[in-house]
């Protein structure tokens, strides 16, 4: 297909094969201009890397939107850092963490790294085991399971409600409510946005954390003992940022619910990708069962291989130049972790899947810097569990040939998004074991 014209953002076309359009981008060069919204996509590793920790020219401020960003005032001269600020609320989506910078970026950030200690995780462990267990027993007998929406989509978002430690009603509520769940689609209204059923899980996650941050007033300390609920919520109700401020209730919620945007979505997109590789390569299926010890190897390399994420987005800042462009000031940039994890300057035969890469963890699916993936500990633990414990009961894995075509003519189909790398399903035949 021609890309000459191709739109990002819109083009429905790129989804199949996005990697087929960065080798495109990548042939013409590491920082590319587009041909739409005065974009530039930045496709090479080492660039990706500069960019990533260049804050003084870069702002995260579109991280969410990418090109699609809309700036509630006019550009004029080579620093708009002050107005981007000042003008961050009529932003889209310029309220989350991942489009925050600076102190401001760093207190949220703070808030969040008390659910990611090493002792929370190892807390956490035994549950991630036993979730699994559980959904594996959903479809076990059948011998067949569509692994996006009975297995890892579910997983996603039980294993963040019991990171929060919700209770069973309100897990169980969530996984109804996060079914199906597409963050950022191709073709979203502001309503559709709006239908999101983040909103809801934040709705509840503010009356939660309302009541217990409530039940720590002051004025409740004579019926503290009955109101009080010593639990994670509770934890984040009573949390201050480093300067002993307190951070306000829509902000603890809002990091709360990103959790459920964030963490449920690309793990369950990430375990997709990942039994794509197993279904359909018999060598790397037996040696995982093999040698479990394997597992950590195969997850760094779909990491780089297939990761869940396609793009994000920076806005420039401050003029500059990037792999020899010069980008103004108010240049929305098209930013690629899976085209960084392709690039064969840095990953030689880079299409080819190969679990003994030199340097394995070296790729950016959970970038670099400021705003490196504070849960990719937790991420990496789920996606192990899942596969350890998917491979111990599921024999003999390939993919369906009703849903995917016969071998030699397989056919997939991917969510209209330009965030992720999410099939719409993946359909798996195995034998019980």
């Amino acid at each position: 297909m021609s890309y000459e014209k191709a739109d990002w953002y819109t083009d429905v076309s790129l989804v199949d094969d996005p990697h087929a359009y960065f080798d495109y981008l990548r042939a013409q060069g590491p920082v590319v201009r587009l041909p739409h919204r005065n974009a530039v996509a930045v496709v090479g590793y080492e660039e990706t890397v500069q960019l990533l920790l260049d804050t003084e020219h870069f702002s995260e401020i579109n991280a969410v939107t990418g090109g699609m960003v809309e700036l509630p005032f006019p550009v004029e001269g080579d620093d708009i850092g002050d107005q981007l600020e000042a003008n961050r609320k009529q932003i889209a989506f310029a309220d989350q963490i991942v489009a925050e910078q600076g102190p401001r970026h760093a207190d949220l950030r703070s808030i969040l790294s008390r659910l990611f200690t090493p002792s929370r995780l190892k807390q956490l462990q035994p549950q991630l085991a036993a979730t699994a267990e559980g959904l594996i027993d959903e479809f076990h007998a059948s011998g067949r399971v569509d692994i996006v929406r009975q297995y890892g989509g579910p997983y996603g978002a039980l294993v963040i409600s019991d990171l929060l430690g919700l209770s069973e009603g309100t897990r169980a509520k969530f996984r109804a409510l996060l079914e199906g769940a597409l963050p950022v689609p191709m073709d979203a209204t502001h309503e559709d946005m709006m239908k999101n059923p983040l909103v809801p899980v934040g709705k509840d996650l503010f009356k939660l954390i309302a009541r217990r941050r409530l039940a720590n007033h002051a004025l409740m300390r004579p019926l503290r003992a009955l109101l009080a609920q010593e639990d994670i919520l509770n934890d984040l109700a009573k949390a201050t940022y480093p300067d002993g401020s307190k951070p306000s209730l829509v902000d603890v919620t809002g990091l709360a619910a990103f959790l459920f945007g964030a963490g449920q979505d690309t793990t369950n997109r990430l375990l997709a990708n990942g039994f794509k590789v197993i279904a359909t390569r018999p060598d790397i299926q037996a040696e995982l069962r093999a040698n479990p010890a394997r597992i950590p190897d195969f997850i760094e390399e779909l990491l780089r291989y297939d990761g869940s994420v396609k793009s994000g987005g920076r806005l420039c800042r401050k003029t500059t130049t990037l792999g020899g462009v010069e980008i103004k000031a108010g240049t929305p940039i098209l930013m690629s972790h899976m085209a960084a994890n392709r690039d064969p300057a840095r990953f030689p035969d880079p299409a080819t899947f190969d679990m003994d890469r030199p340097r394995i963890k070296e790729h950016l699916a959970f970038g670099r810097g400021a705003h490196t993936c504070i849960g990719a500990p937790l991420a990496r633990r789920e996606v192990a569990v899942s596969i350890e414990r998917l491979l111990a009961r599921m024999g003999n894995i390939r993919l369906s040939e009703a849903h995917h075509g016969p071998e030699g003519a397989r056919h997939f189909e991917y969510e209209p998004t330009y965030v992720l790398r999410a099939l719409k399903a993946l359909h798996l035949e195995f034998d019980p074991l």
